[in-house]
């Protein structure tokens, strides 16, 4: 029995690995005009409230539109990478570089896990979250800070500034 389960185990593992190598390809491969434009209509959208890319900061966001806007005018200029000079190909390579990182850093379906102990424990487990749940703890925990300050004080004996 124990054998059959790692087997199973085995198999499960090898059947996962190809998907998670797809999760990880990079969100932007700029390599023709035209494949480049259709990839920036899907960034674009999953920047939005909702999307994968949300909680892309302000100022990154301008960061991503300046990088897009840069590999566009390169694509637009020579048509494909391969009909690029050297210099270009670097430059276009930059920017999508720097996309990238961006894009990947605030995804929020990043696996993010850290090693600690437990409240009432000194035994350290591994918890693993998503981007997007400590994200979303943060801004809960934000929200809760800010609710309690604008009611003040509500305890007897407590003097109200």
């Amino acid at each position: 029995m124990t054998r059959t389960f790692v087997l199973a185990a085995l198999l499960l593992a090898a059947l996962a690995t190809p998907a998670r190598a797809a999760e990880t390809a990079p969100p932007l491969k700029a390599t023709t005009k035209d494949a480049f434009l259709d990839v920036v209509v899907e960034l674009r959208k999953e920047m939005q409230e909702g999307g994968r890319y949300s909680y892309v900061t302000e100022s990154e966001r301008a960061d991503v539109e300046k990088n897009l806007d840069r590999m566009r005018a390169l694509l637009e200029k020579s048509g494909s990478v391969d009909t690029m000079g050297k210099d270009d190909q670097v430059a276009l390579f930059n920017a999508q570089e720097s996309v990238n990182a961006t894009l990947e850093k605030r995804d929020r379906d990043r696996l993010v896990c850290e090693r600690a102990a437990t409240t009432g424990s000194r035994i350290a487990t591994t918890q693993c979250r998503t981007y997007g749940e400590i994200e979303a703890d943060r801004e809960a925990g934000r929200k809760l800070m800010r609710e309690k300050a604008a009611r003040g004080c509500t305890k007897p004996g407590c003097k109200q500034g």
